[in-house]
This record gives structure tokens, sequence and C-alpha cells, in this order.
């Protein structure tokens, strides 16, 4: 029976990934603790080349750093490298400064706490690399309207709440703020709130 409140259109979670430094490979999890700032673990540390943070937009190796130990204590390497060795980490980057691996105090995120995509979307022809979203969704029967229709919509993910942005220039899915935090797993359910005029979601 549809819970109150919950209009019937929604996903299942079939994928939550933390990217613990920023524009590095992501990892997947199946649970993950939700906050204002987003996702436990996620863009909480940044690799700097003398003292500056480096960016995939300059520096678009990163995306193929190796990642490996947990969130809370990430460590890099470069393709089949040793894990931590941050000079031939520097090496493949093509950088020639001094690498750290430091904490990014309130986290490396520029956008939003949370990126959320479904699978219709991400699939859909133009859609861009969602590669770095945080939660994938598959849409049910009912399913949710193209990112491009809900910005404004709140949208509950197990236990979280979310308030969905606009899309993102580059990708498909949309950013979101964390409205209510909890855990999210995979397999939880995805569903737009209804407002108490019936609309799917949309706070007046």
């Amino acid at each position: 029976m549809q819970s109150p409140g919950v209009v019937d259109a929604g996903a299942l979670v079939v994928r939550i990934a933390v990217f613990p430094v920023k524009s590095v490979a992501g990892a997947r999890v199946e649970a993950a603790d939700v906050g204002p700032q987003g996702l436990a673990g996620d863009r909480g540390f940044v690799l700097t080349a003398g003292g500056e943070p480096l960016r995939a937009k300059t520096t678009p190796l990163l995306h193929a750093l190796e990642l490996s130990g947990p969130p809370s204590a990430p460590v890099v390497s470069a393709p089949g490298g040793a894990p931590g060795d941050l000079a031939a980490v520097a090496r493949f980057l093509g950088v020639h400064a001094p690498l750290e691996l430091r904490p990014a105090p309130g986290g490396a995120r520029q956008v939003a706490a949370v990126h959320v995509v479904t699978t219709t979307d991400r699939d859909a022809p133009g859609a861009g690399d969602s590669s770095r979203a945080n939660l994938v969704l598959r849409p049910t029967a009912a399913a949710l309207p193209p990112a491009a229709e809900l910005a404004g919509a709140l949208l509950e993910v197990g236990p979280v709440l979310l308030r969905l942005g606009e899309p993102p220039r580059h990708c498909a899915g949309s950013f979101a703020e964390v409205l209510a935090p909890g855990t999210v797993r995979t397999g939880d359910a995805a569903r737009l709130r209804a407002r108490a005029d019936g609309a799917a979601g949309l706070p007046g």
C-alpha cells in the first residue's frame, strides 16, 4: 500500500558510489550515511601539487588514478603502481611539483551535496558522462520524470529526503541538497513526495 504523501512514481537504488579524493576514481559501496554535506567519505580529500589543488579540468589523468583504502583514509596510486607512491603518481600525471594527499575541510564539493541519476536519463542519447554520480536509480513501472522536469522536487531515498536541483550542465541526472539525513542502502526505494495539492514533490 502506498504511504501517505508519496506519489506513485519512483525507482530503486541500484548503485551507491563515493569519491573520497576529488577527481580520482571512486568506490562502490552497499550503504552510505548521508548528511547535510553529502555521502560520508565523499570528496573528503584532495591531491595538491606544490600546495595547489589539482582539478580534472586541468589534469584529466586524475580520473585514471587507482584508489584503495577506506574512504576515511584513502590511498591513491598510478595505474599498476605501488599504493601511496605519490612520486609515481606525479610522473604519471606529468606534474613537476611535490604531491600531497590532504583532507579537504568541509569537503571538496563545488556544486551540491549529492549527484543523483536514473538509468533512463543516464542511458539517453547525448546524456554525457554521469559515471561520478553518487546514487544511481533504476525506475520502476511508474517511472520518475526526466531530470529536466524535477528541479525543486522532493525525493525520498530510503530514509533520506533530497531536494533536487537543476540538472548538471555536462552530464545526466540532478544535483541535490539533503533535507533529512539517514543511511541509504542498495535496494532502497526512491519516491517523489507529494505536496498537499498533489503535485509531485514540488515545494510551495
